[in-house]
């Protein structure tokens, strides 16, 4: 076996690795962001009163024509025990009637996880139930979907060029195998006497 070939083998062997690589991260990315902290306020999540400190709502004009509408804010809340924590609240969407014509600072009921209170939402912005989660972020779940796809066919590809390789080996060590007694074969009758 020759240099070339066996570093063409451990190629697309890597090739393969780093693909089932990039769908494990990609498979990853979307546990972690279906909202996995939403999904553990809903299940366990305590309520505390906070106040919105800074809210603000932007337009951004598209390719397409439209627009795309976007908010942004910070929040404040104590927990029982006196500490105080800061949160961020954003969205792709329009800021809800609720909050467009605040007096600030405006009162706010949080959700908070009791272990870990620096995890927290606003409850309004918070799902009501689990399947609301998936919801908040379709366009995300899309992407996900549109790359995991990438990446099945970006596999399915290396594994096919990995058996034609396979394939082309074999039949190279065949004809190597039939060379060699055509060979043998003329170099014996090349040796006995006629």
């Amino acid at each position: 076996m020759t240099n070339i070939t066996l570093m063409r083998r451990l190629l697309a062997r890597w090739k393969i690795i780093i693909a089932i690589l990039v769908l494990l991260g990609i498979g990853s990315y979307m546990v972690v962001s279906a909202s996995w902290y939403d999904y553990q306020l809903i299940q366990r999540g305590e309520t505390t009163t906070g106040y919105n400190i800074d809210l603000w709502e932007d337009i951004e004009p598209m390719d397409e024509g439209g627009v795309h509408w976007f908010y942004g804010g910070t929040y404040t809340y104590q927990i029982p025990d006196g500490r105080e924590f800061t949160g961020k609240l954003k969205g792709d969407r329009l800021l809800k009637t609720e909050f467009r014509s605040l007096t600030q600072p405006y009162p706010v009921e949080v959700t908070y996880l009791p272990d870990n209170p620096a995890v927290s939402r606003i409850s309004a912005e918070l799902s009501d139930n689990i399947l609301g989660i998936f919801r908040h972020s379709a366009f995300q779940y899309y992407l996900a979907a549109f790359f995991l796809l990438l990446g099945f066919y970006l596999l399915k590809v290396l594994i096919s060029e990995e058996r034609m390789q396979k394939k082309e080996r074999k039949l190279a060590e065949q004809r190597q195998r039939e060379f060699d007694e055509l060979t043998k074969e003329i170099i014996e009758k090349s040796r006995k006497p006629s």
